[in-house]
């Protein structure tokens, strides 16, 4: 179902102590969660990603410090916010920390993944918005914060932090806008692909990924992702061809390139044969 951003959650930020600028700004971002996770084709909680991505920063209302995502979190717990959006709130900061960086800013430690793909694309959208509005680097229109979304990221430390935030928001970025492209596709577009036909599937699982779980989604032929050279010449020209490893990662993302390099069109599955199960699709 689509989802459009209520009344009652911006009265509710008000109430809260929200500023007008912070209000504008999570305004902001909410609107540009909710476009990208439209365009991304995904099958998505629009209700997650809107009232996530407007509830982000709850915590400014007592502070801009590093710790408004811990306090954000507590309030929209008193406030009877869902876990999944209070979530939201924690994990936002520098875009879901590992536990050393956790320990470094002086915040708790747990986990801060960002384990599913609305939390990722909220903050995406944060910080396309922190560049279209700040001002720092001149956009024409906000199309182009995406198409520099990398040349930004690593020539505005502002942006990208450091070195282990920027490579976590470049991947974001990368598997967004390759789901936008149709270089990658979720599970459930994957599932009415195969229900319709003419999908040729592959599983590129490393050899021994595979020989320690065999079960393959229906339809699948294994095949070595070091081997892509020698058989990337057997693939059929008239059929769409998908591939998927065992967390659609770098093994996924290597044959991809390889593939491409050939010239041959190929889709990936986000999150592999993890999301695949994930969403209680079979194996056989």
């Amino acid at each position: 179902m689509d989802y459009r951003i209520e009344q009652k959650d911006i009265d509710l930020l008000r109430t809260a102590g929200m500023n007008e600028a912070d209000l504008d700004h999570s305004r902001k971002v909410a609107d540009k969660a909710l476009e990208i996770a439209r365009r991304t084709g995904a099958t998505l909680d629009l209700a997650l990603v809107g009232r996530g991505a407007l509830f982000h920063d709850l915590g400014k209302t007592a502070t801009h410090e590093i710790s408004h995502g811990r306090i954000g979190a507590e309030l929209g717990a008193k406030l009877g916010l869902p876990q999944a959006v209070t979530a939201i709130m924690e994990k936002h900061i520098r875009g879901g920390l590992t536990e050393p960086e956790a320990v470094e800013l002086g915040l708790p430690v747990k986990d801060y993944t960002l384990h599913r793909l609305e939390e990722r694309i909220i903050i995406y959208a944060d910080r396309l918005v922190d560049i279209i509005q700040d001002g720092i680097v001149e956009i024409r229109e906000e199309a182009e914060a995406e198409a520099r979304f990398v040349e930004i990221l690593n020539g505005y430390p502002k942006y990208g932090k450091n070195e282990i935030t920027l490579k976590r928001y470049l991947g974001y970025h990368e598997e967004i806008q390759g789901l936008i492209a149709g270089r990658i596709i979720d599970a459930p577009r994957l599932a009415g692909m195969l229900a319709q036909g003419g999908v040729t599937l592959l599983d590129v699982r490393r050899k021994a990924d595979h020989q320690a779980a065999p079960d393959m989604i229906p339809g699948a032929v294994w095949r070595d992702p070091e081997q892509v050279a020698q058989w990337a010449g057997e693939l059929p020209a008239d059929t769409a061809i998908v591939i998927y490893c065992l967390r659609g990662g770098s093994v996924s993302q290597s044959v991809s390139n390889t593939l491409r390099e050939k010239g041959i069109a190929i889709a990936y599955l986000d999150g592999g044969l993890k999301a695949w199960n994930d969403c209680g699709k079979n194996l056989t």
